[in-house]
């Protein structure tokens, strides 16, 4: 079990969850799930959002997998149907053996020396196809598959093989095409069936797709070709998806339990890290088969009730229905689909007394109140109201078939109006709110989206996230960067680190794998975004989980890692910009300025002087004894000497005197707001400074010093004869005997 932090916050066991993304509705449902059972189990949540195995090694989301083990998880959920639809069993079994450093789980494909949870998806699949074949006479079935590498493709496809095989009909290679998982593929699959193939519309009668997705890609190239589904041909998906339920033409699909396995497979593991001995052991979950119009089935199924005609009051009519209340709690519980997993618990018992409370006292409104009890709560938790109107639909089938009299009938459909009028408002407000929540959203990624690619560093990218995260619903957040630009290192630096209490200020530095600084995970539910850009990976961004959209945490890790590289190329290329100006007016050699920057530096000092009537002394050193140096010793030598005069003649100087290499061994050195005795002064400092030590093991050097000084009061002359007076008396210094200092005032040479 990773260290204990010694922050505030309890370090309690954490559960991981690793999937491809969350921006999928699957994974979505997925991270909904796990995050829902690890907090019932009192675990700690991080879910990583990595990539595709076996597709692209450049993936930069790719290095996030090498972090995560017992520093950051106790437990694991790989969620290896989703990462690994490209890949072969082997490589699966490879990649999950990588984190038996912890009790993990499997989810979706069984992987040797860890607990699994499967689904029947051979089953799932058998049943739809026979559905078609039984129920609808179609012969002709077509297949969109998925990866062939995918365990689960492969297992849908047998089942396709196998009611066909059953139903004695031919599997044609011609019907069957191979997808993605992908809404694309589902529409370049149709393309491939009635364009390279050569097939036409008449030849199929139904199409099988191996997940939602595909089918709604397929259903949108079909609408694009005017082929009408279901009237020309039906169709089908896999794992209901809200986009399934409200598609165009609502997808006759099967329903993963996906709540229920994960509350299963968190439980194994929340024993787990309590303790108890982790169960290698392989449990699947069954399916269910959802009819819909897609397949050519009526929007409402309407199987029959057996009838039960009574006479009397109603209240004989709850007897008969509390002698039938098992099948009848049962088929509410079917009909909802899955969709009411939010609503507390004992809904159907409770929807069930209410309505007969209701029947028996008019004066009661138990059962409108508790339809709209389970709408409300739907619409609190993001769950979808349509559930609730797809099982009044069933519930009032029961209750119809068991009412005698026309009487009791008319007080059933009235109340059932009444009930269904409501769920179907308050449908309609769950819609509007959606929308309208969802512009918001779109509008607030939008504004933070151009805020973080317009940052021109860093430091204003960070700055701009703290100021936005929050308005997308991310309380607390952490952007850590690899100290190592560009390559992932084992320690990450925050850019910025935000919680409920505040921002750090301070930068972080932490170990990879512990995937946050210290304290940060403890007693959250956290998702974990791999940064990088075109294959190369910069960092971590987390979020803590309670966004209304998990989309947004996909949308900010591209936004990031974009905004992020972006800053970086403009920092590369302002200090590329940085360095060509420094070249364009350093001396190469001494690091000192240049002959050209020292004239354009002379003439805004010289016209500052001028406009502030303040002195400018400008001194030129030239040194002696120098020719001997490079003649007896080499220019090598030389140039040391060169190099150490310079560094001797910064450490003199003020922070706004200017100092540059003139050319060969002439240093000139210029002096704002310093008058004639102040200029012989420092020229004196600098002198003591040059010959005060060797500068080079072969001795030392001397230098002769020429000064000049522009006095506005007296003077009238331009900063091109300041330094001419300048070399002048540099001139006379050297014809004097060398190693002293002369100012042009005391050389008695002729003023111009």
């Amino acid at each position: 079990m990773a260290e204990k932090s010694t922050g505030t916050r309890c370090r309690g066991p954490r559960l991981g969850l690793i999937a491809d993304r969350y921006d999928y509705e699957f994974q979505e449902r997925m991270l909904d799930a796990a995050e829902r059972a690890a907090r019932e189990h009192g675990l700690d949540f991080v879910a990583v959002s990595g990539c595709l195995l076996a597709v692209d090694s450049r993936d930069p989301k790719r290095f996030v997998y090498d972090l995560i083990g017992p520093d950051c998880v106790d437990a694991l959920l790989i969620g290896t149907h989703v990462i690994g639809h490209h890949s072969t069993l082997a490589e699966l079994t490879d990649f999950v053996a990588r984190f038996r450093a912890v009790p993990c789980v499997s989810i979706g494909v069984a992987s040797t020396g860890v607990a699994t949870v499967l689904m029947d998806n051979e089953a799932g699949m058998y049943t739809v196809v026979r559905h078609l074949v039984e129920d609808h006479r179609f012969r002709r079935i077509a297949f969109i598959a998925g990866p062939e590498g995918s365990e689960e493709g492969q297992a849908r496809f047998r089942g396709y093989e196998h009611a066909l095989l059953e139903h004695k009909l031919e599997l044609d290679p011609r019907f069957v095409v191979v997808g993605n998982f992908t809404h694309e593929t589902g529409a370049r699959a149709i393309a491939t069936l009635f364009g390279q193939r050569g097939l036409a519309p008449s030849d199929i009668e139904a199409i099988v797709c191996a997940d939602d997705l595909m089918a709604l890609g397929a259903l949108d190239e079909l609408d694009r070709r005017g082929v009408n589904v279901p009237g020309d041909i039906a169709l089908t998906g896999f794992d209901d998806t809200e986009f399934a339920r409200y598609a165009r033409v609502p997808l006759t699909t099967v329903r993963q339990p996906i709540e229920e396995q994960f509350q299963y497979a968190v439980a194994l593991l929340a024993a787990a890290v309590h303790g108890s001995e982790c169960r290698n052991e392989t449990r699947t979950f069954q399916t269910e088969f959802v009819k819909r119009r897609s397949c050519g089935c009526a929007m409402h199924q309407r199987e029959p009730v057996p009838a039960a005609w009574i006479t009397g009051e109603s209240k004989e009519l709850g007897a008969v229905l509390r002698g039938r209340r098992a099948a009848l709690l049962k088929d509410l519980d079917r009909a909802a689909h899955g969709g009411l997993e939010f609503v507390s618990g004992g809904w159907t018992d409770r929807l069930l007394d209410s309505f007969l409370l209701q029947l028996n006292d008019p004066s009661q409104a138990s059962f409108v109140d508790c339809v709209e009890t389970i709408c409300y709560e739907l619409l609190q938790r993001g769950g979808e109201v349509g559930a609730a109107q797809d099982v009044l639909a069933v519930l009032r089938r029961h209750i119809v078939a068991c009412a005698g009299d026309s009487e009791t009938r008319d007080r059933i459909e009235e109340l059932m109006r009444e009930a269904l009028l409501s769920a179907s408002e308050l449908a309609a407000i769950a819609q509007s709110q959606r929308r309208s929540a969802l512009m918001v959203r779109t509008a607030l990624l939008a504004e933070a989206t151009a805020a973080l690619l317009a940052a021109p560093d860093v430091t204003t990218l960070a700055d701009t996230a703290a100021n936005h995260l929050p308005g997308l619903g991310i309380r607390a957040g952490v952007i850590a960067l690899f100290t190592t630009p560009g390559k992932v290192s084992e320690e990450l630096e925050t850019v910025l680190f935000f919680t409920e209490e505040g921002r750090q200020q301070i930068p972080v530095r932490y170990r990879g794998k512990l995937l946050a600084p210290a304290d940060f995970l403890d007693g959250r539910s956290v998702v974990v975004e791999p940064l990088g850009f075109r294959g190369e990976c910069l960092g971590l961004a987390l979020f803590e989980y309670g966004a209304p959209d998990s989309k947004v945490y996909e949308d900010l890790r591209l936004v990031l890692g974009a905004a992020l590289k972006g800053a970086q190329l403009v920092r590369a290329v302002e200090d590329a910009r940085k360095e060509v100006e420094a070249l364009a007016v350093t001396d190469p050699l001494t690091g000192l300025f240049n002959r050209r920057h020292l004239i354009r530096r002379l003439e805004s000092e010289f016209a500052r002087a001028r406009r502030h009537m303040r002195s400018l002394s400008l001194i030129i050193a030239d040194l002696d004894g120098f020719k001997q140096v490079n003649d007896e010793h080499g220019h090598d030598a030389g140039d040391r000497v060169l190099l150490r005069v310079a560094e001797r003649l910064r450490r003199g100087l003020r922070e706004f005197d200017t100092v540059a290499r003139y050319g060969g061994d002439e240093f000139v050195i210029l002096l704002p707001e310093t008058d004639k005795i102040q200029a012989r002064a420092a020229a004196e400092r600098i002198r003591q400074s040059v010959i005060g030590e060797p500068v080079d093991k072969h001795g030392t050097v001397g230098a002769t010093f020429g000064v000049a000084t522009f006095d506005p009061a007296t003077s009238n002359f331009d900063q091109e004869e300041l330094l001419r007076r300048a070399d002048r008396a540099l001139l006379a210094g050297k014809r004097a005997g060398k190693a002293r200092i002369l100012h042009f005032d005391d050389t008695g040479a002729p003023v111009p």
